[in-house]
């Protein structure tokens, strides 16, 4: 048994509390725990509870750090898992705090699968094949990539959207022959994640439409 014989509050931070054991310090917590814990000067503290607090206070900054990774945009699990793995974090803790999160609500792979496509369809447009790359590459579960990107594309047109993208691209294959610019201009769709049926059919509408603009 260890007893409690001197708890303070920390200078750089008031809501921590520097906690001494047998006469010396042994480590700082958060109030929140001191007062879960009920810990008191004067009290004893067992080898057993000592360890369930010290990993109560680093699951406490483990989530902290998430929520503070969080705060500057959305995640996925494997984002968060993967921050708080590199930060040291013991793997159960880690494994816990993202279980809290997704209850809460504060990880959802699915929202963050849907507001991703949506940004990326409106800032870098890019077919189905690349958004399900970069999902999956965030650690998106392949049914869960599979079913935001297929919501997204209810609303929006695949071979339009190449079209779209073809068209602004226009002038930099204006003094290419033909088949070089087709070449070039169908490269550039397929490293963009569309599909050669979309390609295909972008070519031959902006084709068809430049020979209209020309006539």
């Amino acid at each position: 048994m260890r007893k409690i014989t001197q708890i303070s509050v920390q200078k750089g931070n008031p809501h921590r509390r520097s906690i001494f054991l047998d006469g010396e310090f042994a480590f700082g917590l958060d109030e929140q725990i001191v007062a879960e814990y009920n810990l008191q000067i004067g009290g004893d503290l067992d080898d057993a509870t000592l360890l369930h607090i010290l990993k109560r206070e680093e699951t406490l900054k483990a989530k902290e750090a998430a929520l503070c990774y969080l705060s500057v945009r959305a995640r996925s699990r494997k984002e968060i898992v993967d921050r708080l793995t590199q930060k040291g974090y013991d793997k159960d803790i880690v494994a816990r705090v993202a279980e809290d999160l997704e209850r809460v609500g504060l990880i959802n792979d699915l929202e963050f699968s849907r507001a991703w496509v949506k940004e990326r369809l409106r800032a870098r447009p890019r077919g189905r094949r690349m958004l399900k790359q970069e999902l999956w590459q965030k650690g998106i579960p392949k049914e869960v990539a599979e079913k935001a990107i297929q919501e997204a594309f209810e609303e929006v047109d695949e071979r339009q959207l190449a079209k779209e993208l073809l068209k602004r691209r226009l002038g930099r294959y204006q003094n290419l022959e033909k088949k070089k610019a087709e070449r070039r201009m169908a490269d550039f769709l397929l490293r963009r994640g569309f599909d050669w049926e979309a390609v295909e059919e972008a070519l031959t509408e902006v084709w068809e439409e430049k020979k209209i603009d020309e006539s």
